[in-house]
């Protein structure tokens, strides 16, 4: 049995629906079972896994767990210390920032690497560093572009190279199903870097629409996220900030892990364009 915790997410979601198509007998975790829409031949139990009790009893049995960070809520790094001893493998769901803070000063950063470090007392651990998701276009934009063609955000010229979730699910059903990628760590971006305007641009393309990228300053920006905790939104908006005259960061590790080569932007676009299809009020 696979335990897979965080699947109402995009990654989690994607893990989840990949294990179930192979066979894999499925687990997940859900706070509120009743209102997740997930397929019929998973096995869905209540539970926070920032919870040790809960998810103890979930995994109890599980061959395997797979893991993800939920916002900064330091309780995951407790509960992950008392399960990964008694799950053969578990993937943990990171991120670069633990890559990137050399400084060790970020607190995403410090979050995940002290999850990274309780999931080592699992008997085979793997973990996934992703950068910038693609999907923060659905997070972020979405709900301006639901009755608008103009997106009003800051940073146009900030560089990534967003990263598809399917990719990242890929890598993690590896770590979960065999044991070659044990004690690894693997940092991975998509295969090119692309500035936000471009992003929009290749949302606009898959959708046949003419969107428009207002850049706004970052006060406004400041209003737009004021729901994220200070820490995480400043960090997020220098992160932004660094990006537009930074070396892009690019890595090769999912076209090298998966063997194929990584979904790129456009791709992503096109994979979620019936989001973005809905014409402006």
């Amino acid at each position: 049995m696979i335990l897979v915790t965080g699947a109402t997410g995009n990654v989690g979601n994607q893990v989840a629906r990949i294990l179930a198509r192979s066979g894999a007998y499925v687990r997940v975790l859900a706070r509120n079972p009743d209102r997740a829409a997930f397929p019929s031949d998973l096995d869905v139990v209540r539970g926070d896994f920032t919870d040790p009790e809960t998810l103890a009893r979930a995994s109890d049995g599980a061959d395997a767990l797979f893991l993800m960070l939920p916002a900064m809520d330091s309780r995951l790094e407790n509960a992950a210390g008392r399960v990964a001893p008694n799950v053969g493998r578990v993937v943990f769901l990171s991120s670069a920032l633990a890559s990137i803070d050399q400084s060790g000063t970020n607190p995403i950063a410090q979050r995940h690497i002290a999850v990274e470090n309780a999931i080592q007392a699992a008997p085979a651990w793997t973990v996934i560093r992703p950068g910038y998701f693609a999907a923060n276009a659905l997070r972020w934009w979405l709900p301006q572009l639901r009755t608008s063609d103009t997106l009003r955000w800051p940073f146009a010229n900030a560089r990534f190279a967003p990263v598809h979730e399917r990719d990242i699910a890929e890598i993690a059903v590896l770590g979960l199903t065999t044991g070659d990628h044990a004690g690894q760590t693997y940092t991975i971006t998509g295969p090119l870097a692309i500035t936000a305007a471009e992003q929009l641009a290749a949302i606009g393309a898959s959708t046949h629409r003419t969107l428009v990228y207002d850049e706004v300053d970052r006060e406004i920006a400041r209003e737009t996220l004021s729901f994220l905790p200070p820490p995480v939104l400043e960090g997020i908006l220098a992160s932004w900030q660094r990006a537009t005259v930074d070396p892009p960061f690019v890595t090769d590790v999912a076209a090298r892990v998966l063997g194929k080569p990584a979904r790129s932007f456009a791709e992503w676009a096109t994979d979620h364009a019936t989001a973005f299809a809905k014409s402006a009020a």
